[in-house]
């Protein structure tokens, strides 16, 4: 009797939801023209820290609209006894409904790593990928957040503001064109170079709503990008 009040039993939690998005973006760079974003998913969640499951994106302006399935299986276990600094290692297969011309040159896996910690309040996360297949790449992406809850109900509902900053690091091929000579200006030569540093920094604000086992978040995001192409300007986009 005093193990069973100890050690609870092991769980296993469905997790599955839509998000919707009216501009697509990637480093803060727009994706077509005001393009919408859908995105569903379907997870399960072990309390022994293991988790699996698959999402689908779908572009209204691309051709077919429903363009990738990504499968994805991890761990995740805390550091601490009171839970606060969590790890999480994962591998991502990516699954492409798209002309194999398109994809050739994209790869179609990933590893990635986090380290977060967090109390009631307020949270920081640090995550790296390493992308592998037909190349190689890779990102980092750290973010500071809050949790502010603004009225409570019932016995588990809630409304809260959760503002959060993160700046996303990755590598971009950056082109440099030689001028030629004067006597043969169609010599120029055109080269590229990859080069990694900060390509952007997002703001976002959402208001989340808990009740039971649904939730509902509302979100406004900012992105201010940066490059190091002098050839190159990014707006500011929201």
């Amino acid at each position: 009797k005093t193990f069973n009040r100890l050690v609870s039993p092991a769980k296993l939690f469905l997790y599955s939801g839509f998000n919707y998005d009216d501009r697509a973006f990637y480093a803060g760079r727009e994706l077509g023209d005001h393009m919408h974003v859908v995105t569903g998913n379907v997870y399960l969640f072990h309390t022994n820290g293991f988790y699996a499951g698959a999402s689908g994106l779908w572009y209204n302006q691309l051709h077919p609209s429903y363009t990738a399935t990504v499968a994805v299986a991890g761990f995740r276990k805390p550091l601490n006894k009171k839970h606060t600094l969590t790890c999480r290692i994962s591998y991502n297969r990516y699954f492409f409904n798209l002309p194999d011309s398109v994809i050739s040159g994209v790869n179609l896996n990933s590893v990635g790593a986090g380290l977060t910690w967090r109390n009631s309040k307020a949270g920081a996360r640090v995550s790296f990928n390493a992308m592998f297949g037909n190349d190689f790449g890779m990102n980092l992406t750290s973010a500071l957040f809050a949790n502010l809850n603004l009225v409570h109900f019932g016995e588990t509902g809630r409304l809260c503001l959760a503002p959060e900053v993160s700046a996303f690091f990755g590598s971009e091929t950056i082109g440099d064109e030689s001028t030629g000579t004067a006597g043969d200006p169609l010599s120029a030569t055109l080269s590229t170079t990859d080069k990694y540093g900060l390509l952007n920094t997002q703001a976002y604000i959402p208001l989340c709503l808990y009740a039971g086992d649904f939730s509902f978040e509302f979100g406004y995001s900012v992105n201010m990008p940066f490059t190091q192409d002098s050839n190159a300007d990014y707006p500011i986009s929201s």
